[in-house]
Parts: C-alpha cells; sequence; structure tokens
C-alpha cells in the first residue's frame, strides 16, 4: 500500500515537473502566448505553488515588455506584482520569486513617479542581490542589477533632489557597476539582445563610444525572437546611427 501511494506521489511530482519544463521552454523561445496556455489552466490545483506563482509573474512582465500601450503595460505590472508578493511569502528561498519581485516592484515604481521609484529602488536591489546568490547562473539576475545601477546612476537633477529628500542617504549607484553586470548577463546569455543593448548603451554614458559600438552591432546581429527583441534592435540601430 506505501509503495503504491509512492508511487502515485512520484508520478504526480513527474507531471507537475514536465508541466513547469514545457512552459519554461516556450517561455524561453519567445512563445509567451503558447506558455501562458499551459500556465494558466494549473491555477486549479496550483494557485497556492510558488512555482505557479513566479510564472504567472513573470508571464505579466513578458506582457508588459512586449508592448508600448501603457494601459497594458500598468494593468500587467501590477497583476504580476501581486504574483510576485504571493510567491516570496510561499516561499522565500525561491530565486525566481525574488527576482521576479525586485523586478516589478522596480517597474510599478518607475510608473508611479520619481518619489516611489527611489522608495522602492532598495526592495529592488537586496531582492535582487538575493536572487543572484540563490541562482548565480541565471542571466536575468545581473541584467536587473545593471538596469538598477543605470536607472539610478542617470537621475537627473531633480530627481536627486527628490531622492535627497526621501532619503537621507539615497541608494548609491554608477555606470561602471551597471557595465560589469551586464557584462555578466552577456557571458551567461551571449544571444540575449538585450544585454548588449543595455551594456551599449552603459558603455555611451561612460564615453566608451568603441565598445559600446561593438556592443551595439552584436545586439543588433543576434536573432530576433519576440516583438521585445525588434524594438531593441531598432533601438540599437538608431543608437548606432547617431555613434
Amino acid at each position: 500500500m506505501l509503495r503504491k501511494l509512492f508511487l502515485i506521489l512520484a508520478m504526480g511530482s513527474l507531471l507537475w515537473a514536465q508541466d513547469w519544463a514545457g512552459i519554461d521552454e516556450l517561455n524561453d523561445a519567445k512563445d509567451f502566448d503558447g506558455a501562458y496556455a499551459l500556465l494558466e489552466p494549473l491555477a486549479a490545483e496550483h494557485a497556492a505553488d510558488v512555482e505557479y506563482q513566479w510564472r504567472m509573474a513573470r508571464h505579466h512582465f513578458n506582457v508588459s515588455d512586449n508592448t508600448t500601450d501603457d494601459a497594458v503595460i500598468s494593468e500587467a505590472l501590477y497583476a504580476g506584482f501581486e504574483f510576485a508578493k504571493e510567491a516570496l511569502e510561499t516561499d522565500s528561498t525561491s530565486s525566481n520569486a525574488h527576482g521576479y519581485y525586485g523586478i516589478l516592484i522596480g517597474r510599478v515604481g518607475e510608473i508611479e513617479g520619481t518619489k516611489q521609484k527611489i522608495i522602492n529602488s532598495f526592495a529592488v536591489r537586496d531582492h535582487t542581490v538575493i536572487a543572484i546568490e540563490l541562482d548565480p547562473a541565471y542571466d536575468g539576475w545581473p541584467h536587473v542589477m545593471g538596469r538598477w545601477h543605470y536607472t539610478l546612476a542617470d537621475l537627473s537633477w531633480i530627481e536627486r533632489t527628490v531622492a535627497s529628500i526621501v532619503y537621507e542617504t539615497p541608494p548609491e549607484a554608477t555606470f561602471e557597476e551597471a557595465e560589469t553586470f551586464f557584462k555578466k548577463a552577456g557571458e551567461l546569455a551571449p544571444d540575449d539582445i538585450r544585454h548588449f543593448l543595455w551594456l551599449g548603451k552603459t558603455q555611451l554614458e561612460l564615453d566608451k563610444d568603441d565598445a559600446a559600438r561593438a556592443s551595439l552591432e552584436t545586439a543588433v546581429s543576434l536573432p530576433q525572437q519576440s516583438d521585445s527583441d525588434a524594438i531593441m534592435q531598432q533601438e540599437a540601430r538608431e543608437l548606432l546611427g547617431e555613434l
């Protein structure tokens, strides 16, 4: 009887693992609609499962990242952030829960204005650092840290004034650190356009024009796999045209 129960549980775990793996394969191939078609029906049995919750957070982030419609972006980010909060509450040892919480609280801060962006920036940094510690082989988390440094290093004088009002000691960030993180992300995933676009943008800020040109040319040369990739490659072409 115990053996039969063990086999049933083992088969159930295997089927769940296959479900997650299939979803992740479609996501990695940038087939976000296909991934969601497999993920959404799992809510009936897995709504309280961290594996479901962080993937739903990822799905909504992908929706926001593949459109220029502000209303769609806002709706997706807030919905995704709710799933990220649930994931973190379910399992605080999940790198993906920390990572998507960091991404989404950062994006929510951006659409809520400068003050909230600064307030949320500490949570972005803290949760992304944890995500990197828990899963150092994943390229997404160093990319997020690169974006964190870039965004804060790029604050205008007015934004810095707001930051100094919100916090006596605003978060410290530099383009040099951003470059280091984007390089690391590119080493981990050399086929991902976003790493090289942002590396090039950072190198432009550092007046490293030759390095920026090489990074942007790499971004343009990589195979396009999604609407987001098309948008990023167009930006890379425009930046190259200005060099």
